[in-house]
């Protein structure tokens, strides 16, 4: 088995189709935060329906499904609000919102025969957590949670390989670390192997649309800094 996975797509679904016409799979796990941000929610949550089985509910999905604040960080809680509020729940219908409600908190599934622990931000806090170092070796020393292969979390927007169990794939949608190319991880049962990469997609596209809905020209510069 060839597992694609991908988190935080923020409603980038040019970037999301670039990634796929490039890379082979044959299942998709997804770690959270479809929508909110970019400027199509809709056509990335129909391609999720179609084509995604494990559907992990992230921060973002979470806020607006239920109209709740996000809980981000300081940095980018402003244009989560903003773009929640004018793009997202504006162009969002009825399906959108049934999709977001298949999305689970944590999955935990047996993939030929590896025991999977699937989130968005912690085992701790399924929704809000950050893992990042310390809140890694933690996990990892967590006697509970020993009964897993490996741990698959998002949310941070950066990669990250934990001793070779705790797998965060970065991106796909939104990377923070000042470049646009997006990332995407592969763990290949067949090789026994966990591979990261980034990817080129028409990340102007995106500018332009989002140049014509977001009216606050603050908020609009903040935000294009991350395409």
């Amino acid at each position: 088995m060839r597992l694609l996975v991908i988190s935080d797509i923020h409603s980038n679904y040019e970037a999301l189709k670039s990634l796929i016409a490039h890379v082979e799979y044959d299942e998709i796990i997804f770690l959270g935060d479809a929508v909110n941000y970019g400027p199509q929610p809709v056509e990335t949550l129909d391609w999720i329906r179609e084509n995604v089985k494990y559907r992990i509910l992230g921060n973002h999905d979470n806020s607006t499904l239920n109209n709740e604040d996000p809980k981000c960080s300081e940095k980018t809680r402003d244009i989560a609000i903003y773009t929640m509020e004018n793009i997202t729940r504006k162009l969002m219908d009825k399906t959108s919102l049934e999709v977001l409600s298949t999305f689970k908190k944590s999955i935990d599934v047996e993939i030929d025969g590896i025991r999977y622990l699937m989130m968005h931000g912690s085992p701790y806090d399924n929704l809000f957590g950050y893992t990042y170092g310390n809140e890694a070796e933690k996990i990892s020393a967590d006697n509970d949670l020993s009964k897993f292969s490996r741990i698959l979390i998002g949310h941070t927007h950066f990669p990250m390989l934990y001793r070779s169990r705790i797998i965060n794939p970065g991106s796909c949608g939104m990377p923070r670390d000042g470049n646009p190319k997006p990332w995407y991880a592969v763990i290949d049962h067949r090789k026994e192997d966990i591979e990261f990469h980034r990817f080129k997609y028409n990340n102007e596209l995106v500018r332009e649309m989002l140049g014509k809905m977001v009216k606050d020209k603050g908020i609009l510069q903040e935000l294009i800094s991350f395409y």
